[in-house]
């Protein structure tokens, strides 16, 4: 008969660790049920926290793309929610799942569990991968014993980003292709055909057009010193990185960005929809609501719509009831404040959380169609000036070109 190392639920509320004898896990499970808890996890003893515990090994260098979390979460919820371990459940996961990066990945989190780890301190090293609000919620549904139930709801929260992640995409293909086509041009024009032109017209270089020569001599540039030329686009943008990471910098860009229309809107929306959405799923999941609401706000980048977000928690904190926080601190459009003080009122606080965030949606929804119609016409006025140049460059080219014939 061995002994056996158990981690259970009490009361659906209070995470709990023993031991129990038994010949077997699964003999060990049902003592462990014989005692009133949900098991979540049989250890042999060997892989106890006692002191005969194997050292934990590093994590593999892993870095998950959203899809492989939305796999790995979806999948997860869908076993746990059968019955099955959490530990059974990653190593179905590690044993059949399409995605190397999540086999690795839930493989390496069963070696953690094995040794002693909950779930959410198994996942503690990935922090950058999965984000620390991921790892909070899921630390939640375990001592609270709906874990099932929290994955689910991140499930849905991450194919929300994914969607919102394919609206950016979507929205930047068409003035993408519009700047390579002209870029394409230019280098055409410039590297090619203008060249081309003066060789066979026997046009002299001091004869070359103004305009025709800047655009030559600049692709020229860019043949012979084009590695230079990286390498400053490059130190200019790590320049600008390391500025932004200053807080007055990028306190004054986020005041920038929220100062010119259209863009406006878009930025606070979408930051109002992460916001929501976390604040709906931290909720729902049993989190204390000030708590939910500093998960929140830790989703926001802009420091002018994050300063809001934390005026909010403040409010919270001192007593004052939601609805009047998010009035105070004007973080919420108004028409979301009747749901939210409906929610309060009649207990359905969460319900109308969701509610908010599917409101949001649909406002940034409409929010990047404007920006997007707003964008297109100045990227046609762009072309149209990038257009006249090059026909104005080739004109006085033929012109002079007749010039010397004549």
């Amino acid at each position: 008969m061995g002994k056996y190392f158990y981690r259970a639920v009490k009361d659906k509320k209070e995470l709990v660790t023993g031991y129990v004898e038994a010949e077997s896990a699964i003999e060990a499970k049902e003592k462990v049920k014989l005692l009133g808890f949900a098991p979540a996890g049989i250890y042999e003893e060997d892989f106890s926290t006692s002191g005969k515990t194997e050292k934990r090994t590093k994590s593999p260098g892993i870095n998950l793309k959203l899809s492989d979390k939305i796999s790995f979460t979806s999948e997860l919820q869908m076993l746990l929610s059968s019955g099955i371990s959490p530990l059974e459940s990653l190593e179905t996961i590690s044993l059949h799942s399409p995605s190397k990066r999540v086999a690795i990945f839930a493989e390496d989190l069963g070696k953690k569990i094995r040794q002693g780890a909950t779930l959410s301190e198994a996942m503690a090293p990935y922090s950058d991968s999965l984000g620390n609000i991921y790892i909070a919620l899921c630390k939640t549904g375990e001592e609270s014993g709906s874990l099932s139930t929290t994955l689910s709801y991140l499930t849905d929260l991450l194919k929300k980003q994914d969607a919102l992640k394919a609206k950016y995409i979507q929205m930047s293909i068409y003035p993408t292709v519009l700047v390579i086509v002209m870029v394409g041009m230019f280098f055409l024009f410039g590297g090619f055909l203008f060249p081309r032109f003066i060789e066979i017209c026997n046009i002299s270089p001091e004869d070359v057009p103004f305009m025709a020569k800047i655009l030559i001599d600049s692709v020229s540039f860019i043949q012979h010193y084009w590695l230079l030329l990286v390498l400053g686009i490059g130190g200019l943008l790590y320049g600008i990185n390391l500025s932004v990471g200053l807080k007055n910098v990028k306190r004054g860009l986020s005041s920038f960005v929220l100062s010119i229309p259209k863009l406006c809107d878009c930025v606070r929306y979408m930051s109002l929809s992460h916001y929501m959405s976390v604040l709906h799923v931290a909720y729902e999941s049993g989190v204390p609501i000030v708590k939910s609401l500093d998960l929140a706000e830790n989703t926001i980048s802009n420091d002018i719509i994050k300063d809001e977000a934390v005026q909010v928690s403040k409010y919270v904190d001192k007593g004052e009831n939601l609805a009047e926080a998010f009035y105070k601190s004007n973080l919420l459009p108004g028409v979301l404040l009747s749901l939210v003080s409906t929610g309060e009122k009649t207990g359905k606080l969460g319900l109308m959380f969701r509610d908010c965030a599917l409101g949001i949606e649909k406002k940034l929804d409409a929010a990047i169609d404007a920006l997007s119609k707003a964008f297109e016409p100045t990227l046609l006025v762009i072309i149209g000036f990038g257009v006249a140049y090059l026909a104005i460059a080739f004109m006085q080219m033929y012109a002079g070109a007749l010039g010397t014939i004549m």
